[in-house]
């Protein structure tokens, strides 16, 4: 298998920094940014603007947010190929034409795209209350989820997002240019070490918009905490579909638009 990490996630460069100063060289990181192609054996399903970390982790969690896989067994592997920005991904079985084709592009940053199946099969049914988050706990995440990002601190051009199940776990937190594109890494690789989506909850540094919402109903997370603020079509659809979504997490506050009943 080809390395799934050919590039450094940021990258040096020179530029001109003007200050009151006056104008001065200087050399600055900024986050590193290809296009990628996802095969589903010679089916190509998206390309996808993004960092070029954790590629498998981004394939496996975007055929299963997107809706084209019956379950997440059915993906039997990926190889990433470098030298032409692509992840071949081994199916147990073929993806339906008619999916690939009825596509919506996100609000998300890069080149995000959802496909109808989607859309359509997230807000079948209401999730179940089952799983509860403290209040202190939720405040406990967005403490730890702010220090953790060295990329986002070294570039900020890139967004976060964490799964957290038991705790608070490195393993589980990804970086890309894209938010749909940091969630999916976060889901992929949760999938690859099979972890209960069902029990965990979905930290972002970005908004959540409508496309985050369907992402996390589809992947079965709960509750979803952004630092920032949801659209209302996010808080709409968080409604319909019981799924708790927070925003404006801070150190002692955060707001909760769905589901309170979630939080104890």
């Amino acid at each position: 298998m080809a390395d799934p990490q050919p590039l450094e996630p940021l990258v040096r460069m020179d530029i001109v920094k003007v200050t009151a100063s006056g104008f001065a060289s200087e050399t600055d990181v900024v986050a590193t940014e290809v296009p990628v192609t996802v095969l589903a054996g010679t089916t190509e399903i998206a390309t996808l603007m993004c960092t070029p970390e954790h590629l498998d982790d981004l394939a496996r969690g975007f055929l299963h947010t997107s809706g084209l896989l019956a379950s997440p067994a059915d993906i039997l592997g990926c190889e990433v190929d470098p030298a032409v920005w692509t992840v071949h991904v081994r199916l147990a079985g073929e993806v339906d034409p008619e999916q690939l084709s009825r596509r919506t592009y996100t609000s998300g940053c890069g080149k995000g795209v959802m496909f109808a199946s989607a859309l359509e099969q997230s807000g079948r049914e209401p999730m179940p209350l089952g799983f509860t988050l403290p209040a202190a706990r939720v405040q406990e995440l967005a403490n730890w989820f702010r220090r953790y990002s060295d990329l986002h601190h070294a570039t900020g051009g890139v967004h976060t997002v964490a799964l957290s199940a038991e705790g608070c776990d490195p393993d589980l937190i990804r970086d890309d240019v894209g938010r749909h594109n940091a969630a999916d890494k976060v889901v992929g690789r949760a999938l690859a070490l099979g972890v209960d989506l069902g029990r965990t909850a979905m930290i972002t540094s970005g908004r959540i918009s409508s496309e985050i919402v369907h992402k996390g109903r589809r992947a079965g997370i709960p509750v979803l905490i952004s630092l920032g603020a949801p659209t209302h079509q996010a808080v709409l659809l968080a409604r319909d579909m019981n799924l708790t979504l927070i925003g404006f997490a801070r150190q002692s506050r955060f707001s909760i638009f769905s589901a309170a009943e979630r939080i104890t």
